[in-house]
């Protein structure tokens, strides 16, 4: 009885799998074919909340560019995601989301700050990554930086 039950689970996992699988391949195509028409696709890492925009190519571009977007929450003297990450010529996007109180979202060596916004609200910032290094960014409203309203830009 025992080896009949395993056989099932086992018949089960691999059912579970081959489906799966068919689906990611039916699924890749279509991407692929997406991204070189004429227009932008948007991929999602689900792990880390980073949505890369991936420009198409065109006959005048050698390689293709990105855009790197970051949804930054902002609440009492903190913003999460604490780190972001990204690579020496990357078009990054900041979505500040305010969940409480007045904050903005600035940093100082991009020249990149959204508008002072109420808890509720959102403000989008984008600039050109074109320095390396680690880089604060911050909230600029009164003493929130220095209450541990920060995190940190690493561009690599």
């Amino acid at each position: 009885m025992r080896n009949i039950i395993i056989a099932i689970v086992v018949l089960a996992l691999i059912g579970g799998g081959v489906y799966v699988f068919s689906k990611n391949e039916a699924i890749a195509p279509e991407q692929n074919n997406t991204q070189n028409s004429n227009t932008s696709t948007e991929n999602a890492d689900t792990q880390t909340g980073v949505v890369v925009n991936v420009e198409p190519l065109t006959p005048t571009t050698q390689s293709s560019a990105t855009t790197k977007t970051f949804i930054v929450n902002g609440s009492s003297f903190a913003f999460d995601p604490k780190t972001i990450e990204v690579n020496k010529g990357d078009k990054v996007k900041i979505i500040f989301k305010n969940t409480g109180g007045k904050h903005d979202w600035k940093i100082d060596e991009f020249n990149a700050t959204t508008k002072i916004i109420n808890g509720g609200e959102e403000d989008i910032v984008e600039f050109i990554a074109d320095k390396t290094g680690s880089f604060e960014y911050y909230c600029s409203v009164g003493s929130h930086r220095a209450m541990g309203m920060k995190g940190t830009l690493v561009v690599k």
